[in-house]
């Protein structure tokens, strides 16, 4: 499987990450601290992704990062990996305790340009993945930013890193996707609850018995759908990119046959 894909995977899969700005004390004069020259400074935040792959994240205009943008928009954003990616990242074998080591797993880091994004869009994909993010998402203070990826750093597990640009990470050829989004995410939540709760069932590895039923998509993008219960996320990862939300029906129809074949 591509580096490349399995990696886009695995940044759609993440719902949360770790942004990394340049603190300059010097715009903080009220502050008290104990460093004059500038320094890395991270922050936890939830994170949402547009169908080329670019990260939405929401930040109040109020909190040091932002002041931090708004001298130096040029960010990482690092994600760690939530629901296990066995398919493209390989569980690691030669380990003799009963635990698996979590520097084993894979995380990127994206680097790039963060800028605010007033696209409807953008805010509707974000609070389907976040519905609690509801209620402070419109106060004043609040705005939603996209990062431009300039590039990314990948460590799959031990001994294996790769860099990559943008262009090798960036899905560009896809159509329709804004445009029916929404209404395919309507459509099967309101008329094929059982084809979603069977994908979870057949496709999903690691779901406990008592969480298989009652999932909702939330997402659709050219390289997977995701899925919510309650405080959870999971991802469905196509095989391969879908360039036309067109397809999309004959994709969900395909997988329920798959599905109930293998009931």
């Amino acid at each position: 499987m591509k580096i490349n894909y399995a990696t886009r995977q695995l940044i759609r899969s993440s719902s949360r990450g770790y942004l990394s700005t340049s603190f300059d004390p010097k715009s903080f004069g009220a502050k008290k601290i104990n460093v004059k020259q500038t320094f890395p400074y991270s922050t936890f935040t939830l994170t949402a992704f547009d169908y080329d792959l670019s990260p939405i994240v929401l930040l109040s205009k109020l909190s040091e990062h932002t002041t931090n943008i708004s001298k130096d928009n040029l960010v990482s954003l690092m994600l760690c990996e939530e629901q296990k990616l066995y398919p493209y990242f390989p569980q690691f074998k030669k380990n003799p305790f009963n635990y698996e080591d979590p520097m084993s797993r894979p995380r990127v880091t994206l680097i790039g340009k963060l800028k605010i994004t007033k696209n409807l869009n953008h805010k509707t994909r974000f609070l389907n993945r976040h519905p609690t993010s509801n209620l402070y998402a419109n106060f004043s203070d609040m705005n939603f930013y996209r990062l431009d990826i300039i590039g990314a750093h990948l460590i799959g597990g031990f001994a294996s890193v790769k860099w990559f640009s943008k262009k090798d990470l960036i899905c560009n050829d896809f159509k329709n996707f804004q445009e029916s989004e929404n209404s395919i995410i309507s459509h099967m939540n309101d008329h094929h609850k059982e084809s979603i709760d069977l994908y979870v069932k057949k496709f999903i590895k690691g779901i406990s018995l008592s969480l298989k039923k009652n999932w909702q998509l939330i997402g659709v993008d050219p390289d997977g759908f995701d899925l919510r219960k309650k405080d959870k996320v999971i991802r469905y990862c196509f095989e391969r990119s879908v360039d036309n939300a067109s397809k999309l029906r004959g994709v969900f129809v395909k997988l329920h046959k798959q599905a109930s074949i293998s009931q």
